[in-house]
C-alpha cells in the first residue's frame, strides 16, 4: 500500500539503468544506441523514496552502529554564481547556523550539544551539504533541528557582518596556501566565462559587498524541499524513520527554483560558450617554490564513472615509470611528473603536471609527454578489473560505518546521477564494460598549456578479557595481539602499531619509518600481490596522507602504523597473505629509491606550504615543549641503513596488532600463529612529547612575510594526573566560550583552537589562531581574561553536560569504523599499557561534576609565566 505522503520507488530490488553517462550529461541522453538494463539486488534495509513535497530520500539501515546520520544536500553551490555573487552559497551556509524563527544561534548549538550531536555543513560547486549525526535514540531531535535551520532560518541582520568576518578569515587562510593559488590559476583558464572559474569561498571583494537581503532572497529561492536530497544511514527501522522524515521534512512547502540567464556567462551544467584556446601558452604566477608546466588534454564527457575510475587507475600505475623516462630524457630539467584526470560536468581532462628547473626544451617536453600518453596501453588485466570491483564493494561497506561522512563522500555523485549511481556496487559487470571501452580510448593530442612561475619573494599467551575484547601476549616472543569480535559486520580490520619509531629513526636515519612503510606499500600493491589480495577486497594505508589534515590525529612521534581493511569472507586466506608479506620483509633498493623520490615529489608539490605558519609552529613548539632527544639525528638514511632499520623496527615482535572482525578472538589468535614473533621485547620506553615549565614570561614576534598573522598565547602548570578528566571538561567549556567569542561574536578567526592540553603531570592553557594582521593587537589584549574564574563563575550544570556530551559524540564518530576501533585499542595499550584506557577515560569524563570542574580551575587556572608568540 502506498502511503499518502511517500511514493516508495524500491525496497529490495530495483532496475539499474546503466546509461554510460557521467555528471557531464545531466539530460540523460546516451552516446550508445541501446541502453543496457540490468536487475540488481540490494541488501535488506536499503530503499529510495520521494516525499510529496519533492524531497528525495535514501535510507540505509545499519543496526550495528550506535549512531544515525542524516545528510541533506541542497542543489545549489558556487557553480551557479557570478562575479558579483561569488561566495554567496558558502556565506549562506555559515548564516544558517545563526538562528531560526524559533531558536537563537546559542539555542541551536546548545540543543545539538545536549543530544551529543554533530551538526556541520560544507559547500561545493554543485551542492551545499548539511550533516546531522547523533546517537541513534536522539536522531528525531537532530532532524528537527536540521529542518528548522534549512527551512526557517532568519539570516539575522545583526550576525551578518560577524559572519562576513569569519568568511574573510577563511579566505585569508586559503590564500596563504600556494596550492590554492595554483588551483585558482588553472581554473581561471579552463573554465573562463563559467562559474566554475570562481572560488567556492568567494573573494574579499564579493564577500565585503554582499547584502543581507540579497542573501536572504537567494536562500528563499533555493532552499525548498524539491531542491534537496536526503540520505539517512545508521541504526533505525525504515518504516519508523520514514514516518519521522515525513513528519519533520515533509511539512515544508515546495517552491519554484528560478535560475538566471546572463550575458557572456554560464553556470551550472551549461557548457562553455567558447572553446579553450590551445594555440598559445597561458602564463600565471603563484607563491610557490617550483616552476610548473600543466598540460590539459580534453577527453570525452559521455562515459560512465567506472570508465573514468579505470582511466585514472591506468594513469596512476604508469605515472612513476613516465617520470623516470622523462627525467632520463631531460636531465637537469624535469624534477617531477604526475598525471591524473580532472572531471567536471562541463568538460573532462587528462592533467599532467611537470615541475621543472628551467625552460630549456619545454616544447620537446610537451611533445614527449603527449607521445607517451597517446601511445600508452589503456588495457587492464582481468584480475585488476575484478580487484577494482571488489574494492568498490569494500569501500561501500566502509562508507556505511561512517554516517557522518556518507553525505560528503556521495553527495556529488547523487546530485549528478541519482541514488542508483552509488548503489550499483551490487551490480556485476559494469567495470568489464568500462574496461572494453577503455581499450579503444582516444583523446585530443593538442593540450591546453599553462606555465606557472613562482613570484619573486624573499623567504625564510596470557589472556585478559573485557567484554568481547581479548589480549593475547607472549613475553618470550614479544607477541601482543588484541582481538575484538563484531559478529554483525563482514569487514576485517587489522591495525599494526609499530613501536619505538623515534629511537630507531635516531639510530638509522630521519624519516626511516615513512620510507620503509612506503616500500611495504609498494610491495603490497605490486601487480603480483594485487592478483592475490584483490580477492580479499584489501585496502592498505601505510603512511599519513600529508594533504589530509583530518587524519593527523593518528600520528605519533613514537609509532608508525599499517592499516588494513577488507572483506571477512576468507579470514584464513586473508590473514595468511598478510603474514607472508610481513614475515622477513626486506625492501628492495628499487623500492627504496622510489619511496625517496615520492616524498621529494610530495615536498615539491606542496609548493613550500604556508611559510609563515611553519615558522610559527616551529617557534612556539620549541618554547613550550621539552627538547626531543631523537629529533636531531645526523645519521644519513642510506639503503643499507634502511635494511638494518627494518630488521629491528619492522618485526612482528615490535608490533601491537589489533583486529576487529566477525570471528571469535580464539580463532583470530590461531590465524596469527603464522607470524614470526621471533624475539623478546627490547625494553625500550615509550617516547611522548612533554611540556616544559617556564621560568619567566616569554614574548617573541617574528616577521612571516605573509598576508596572514598567527598568534600563540599560553601558560603551563603542574597538575595531579587524577584531575585530567575534570581539566578536560574545563577545557571543553573554555574552548566553547573562547572560540564563540573570537570567531562568532568578533569575526576575527576562521580556524582556531583554545583550551587545555594535558600531558602526564603538566597542563597547557592556550589559545592558538590565525587571523588578519590588523586584528593581532586587539586579540592579544583579551587573551588572559579568558582564563579567569569569571569564565565559569555562573556556569550551570546544563552547560557542563552539553559540553561533555558534545565531546563524547565527536569521540564516538572517530570510533565508528572497525579500523579506528582497532587503532584506539592498540594505541591505548602502547601508551597506557591498558587497551581499554581510551574507553575508561571517556567514562570518567562523563562522570565529571560541576564541582570537580570548579575545583580544578581554582587549583590550576593561574597565569604563570605566559608565552606569547606572534608571526606576522
Amino acid at each position: 500500500m502506498i502511503k499518502k505522503n511517500v511514493f516508495v520507488f524500491i525496497c529490495v530490488f530495483f532496475f539499474v539503468v546503466n546509461m554510460q553517462i557521467f555528471s557531464q550529461n545531466p539530460s540523460g541522453t546516451s552516446s550508445n544506441d541501446a541502453i543496457k538494463v540490468r536487475a540488481a539486488s540490494l541488501p535488506e534495509g536499503v530503499s529510495i523514496h520521494q516525499l510529496n513535497n519533492g524531497m528525495e530520500v535514501l535510507l540505509i539501515e545499519n543496526p550495528v552502529l550506535p549512531m544515525t546520520g542524516v545528510n541533506v544536500a541542497v542543489k545549489i553551490g558556487s557553480a551557479y554564481e557570478t562575479f558579483s555573487t561569488s561566495g554567496m552559497s558558502h556565506m549562506l551556509e555559515h548564516l544558517l547556523f545563526n538562528g531560526t524563527t524559533s531558536r537563537t544561534q546559542k539555542e541551536l548549538y546548545d540543543e545539538v550539544d545536549l543530544i551529543g550531536g554533530y551538526n556541520n555543513a560544507h559547500t561545493s560547486a554543485y551542492y551545499t551539504n548539511y550533516m546531522m549525526v547523533t546517537p541513534a535514540e536522539n536522531i528525531g531531535k537532530g532532524m528537527e533541528l536540521q529542518a528548522d535551520m534549512l527551512f526557517n532560518s532568519i539570516v539575522p541582520e545583526d550576525k551578518f557582518e560577524k559572519e562576513k568576518g569569519i568568511v574573510l578569515e577563511e579566505i585569508s587562510k586559503s590564500l596563504a596556501s600556494p596550492q590554492e593559488q595554483f588551483e585558482r590559476n588553472a581554473t581561471s583558464v579552463l573554465y573562463k566565462g563559467h562559474a566554475l572559474s570562481l572560488p567556492t569561498l568567494g573573494t574579499y571583494s564579493t564577500i565585503e559587498s554582499l547584502l543581507r537581503d540579497d542573501v536572504y532572497t537567494f536562500y528563499k529561492n533555493n532552499y525548498v524541499p524539491n531542491n534537496m536530497i536526503l540520505t539517512a544511514i545508521g541504526n533505525f527501522k525504515t518504516d519508523e524513520m520514514l514516518k519521522q522524515i515525513k513528519d519533520i521534512y515533509g511539512k515544508a512547502a515546495p517552491g519554484l527554483v528560478k535560475g538566471e540567464e546572463y550575458f557572456n556567462w554560464n553556470t551550472g551544467f551549461q557548457l562553455l560558450s567558447q572553446a579553450i584556446q590551445k594555440d598559445f601558452v597561458y602564463n600565471r604566477f603563484y607563491d610557490g617554490k617550483d616552476n610548473a608546466l600543466q598540460l590539459f588534454y580534453e577527453i570525452p564527457s559521455d562515459k560512465s564513472p567506472e570508465f573514468y575510475g579505470l582511466l585514472n587507475l591506468v594513469l596512476d600505475k604508469n605515472s612513476s615509470d613516465m617520470q623516470q623516462l622523462l627525467k632520463a630524457e631531460f636531465p637537469q630539467i624535469v624534477k617531477s611528473f604526475k598525471v591524473s584526470t580532472r572531471l567536471t560536468p562541463i568538460n573532462n581532462f587528462i592533467e599532467a603536471v611537470i615541475l621543472f628547473e628551467n625552460d630549456n626544451n619545454l616544447t620537446e617536453i610537451v611533445k614527449s609527454v603527449t607521445g607517451k600518453l597517446v601511445n600508452l596501453s589503456y588495457s587492464l588485466p582481468d584480475e585488476t578489473i575484478q580487484s577494482v570491483e571488489t574494492k568498490e564493494r569494500t569501500d561501500f561497506l566502509k562508507n556505511i560505518e561512517k554516517p557522518h561522512m556518507f553525505g560528503i563522500y556521495n553527495s556529488q555523485q547523487i546530485i549528478m546521477n541519482g541514488f542508483e549511481s552509488i548503489l550499483t556496487s551490487y551490480s556485476k559487470g559494469k567495470y568489464n564494460d568500462a574496461a572494453k571501452e577503455l581499450t579503444e580510448f582516444k583523446f585530443s593530442s593538442q593540450p591546453v598549456i599553462i606555465i606557472q612561475t613562482p613570484l619573486e619573494k624573499s623567504s625564510e599467551e596470557k589472556i585478559e578479557t573485557t567484554k568481547d575484547i581479548k589480549l593475547f601476549t607472549d613475553e618470550n616472543t614479544g607477541k601482543y595481539l588484541i582481538v575484538s569480535q563484531n559478529e554483525l559486520s563482514n569487514l576485517l580490520a587489522i591495525h599494526y602499531l609499530v613501536k619505538h619509531k623515534a629511537y630507531y629513526e635516531n639510530k638509522y636515519g630521519k624519516d626511516a619509518a615513512q620510507i620503509l612503510h612506503d616500500c611495504f606499500g609498494q610491495r603490497l600493491n605490486s601487480d603480483e600481490n594485487q592478483k592475490v589480495s584483490s580477492q580479499f577486497g584489501f585496502t592498505f594505508t601505510v603512511n599519513d596522507n600529508p594533504f589530509i589534515p583530518m587524519d593527523d590525529i593518528y600520528l605519533h612521534p613514537d609509532f608508525g602504523y599499517i592499516r588494513v581493511e577488507g572483506l571477512a569472507d576468507d579470514l584464513d586466506g586473508a590473514v595468511n597473505f598478510l603474514n607472508e608479506q610481513l614475515n622477513n620483509f626486506i625492501p628492495t633498493e628499487e623500492e627504496f629509491e622510489k619511496a625517496i623520490e615520492k616524498f621529494k615529489n610530495i615536498e615539491m608539490m606542496s609548493m613550500g606550504g604556508d611559510k609563515a605558519r611553519k615558522l610559527f609552529d616551529k617557534t612556539y613548539k620549541e618554547i613550550i615543549n621539552e627538547p626531543n632527544p631523537y629529533s636531531d639525528t645526523e645519521v644519513e638514511l642510506t639503503y643499507e641503513n634502511l635494511i638494518s632499520f627494518t630488521k629491528e623496527y619492522f618485526q612482528p615482535s615490535n608490533m601491537i596488532i589489533s583486529v576487529v572482525s566477525p570471528a571469535s578472538p580464539g580463532m583470530v589468535n590461531e590465524l596469527f600463529n603464522g607470524l614470526n614473533f621471533a624475539r623478546p621485547e627490547v625494553g625500550l620506553g615509550v617516547y611522548t612529547t612533554s611540556y616544559k615549565l617556564q621560568g619567566e614570561p616569554v614574548k617573541i614576534e617574528k616577521a612571516g612575510g605573509s598576508d596572514r598573522a598567527y598568534i600563540f598565547w599560553g601558560f603551563i602548570n603542574e597538575i595531579n594526573p587524577d584531575d585530567t578528566p575534570a581539566l578536560t571538561a574545563l577545557s571543553l567549556i573554555l574552548s566553547d566560550k573562547i572560540v564563540f567569542d573570537i570567531r562568532e561574536k568578533q569575526g576575527m578567526a576562521y580556524h582556531m583552537s583554545a583550551g587545555i592540553n594535558v600531558i602526564d603531570d603538566k597542563a597547557l592553557f592556550y589559545i592558538n589562531q590565525g587571523t588578519r594582521p590588523q586584528n593581532v593587537d586587539t586579540l592579544v589584549a583579551q587573551y588572559e581574561n579568558f582564563f579567569s574564574m569569571n569564565m565559569i563563575e555562573d556556569l550551570p550544570e546544563e552547560e557542563l553536560e552539553k559540553s561533555v556530551n558534545m565531546y563524547l559524540g565527536r569521540m564516538m564518530f572517530r570510533r565508528l569504523s572497525s579500523i579506528n576501533q582497532a587503532f584506539y585499542l592498540g594505541s591505548s595499550f602502547y601508551l597506557d599499557n591498558n587497551f581499554n584506557r581510551d574507553k575508561e577515560f571517556l567514562a570518567q569524563l562523563k562522570d565529571v561534576k560541576l564541582s570537580d570542574v570548579k575545583n580544578a580551575a581554582a587549583k590550576y587556572m593561574k597565569v604563570n609565566y605566559p608565552v606569547l608568540v606572534i608571526v606576522r
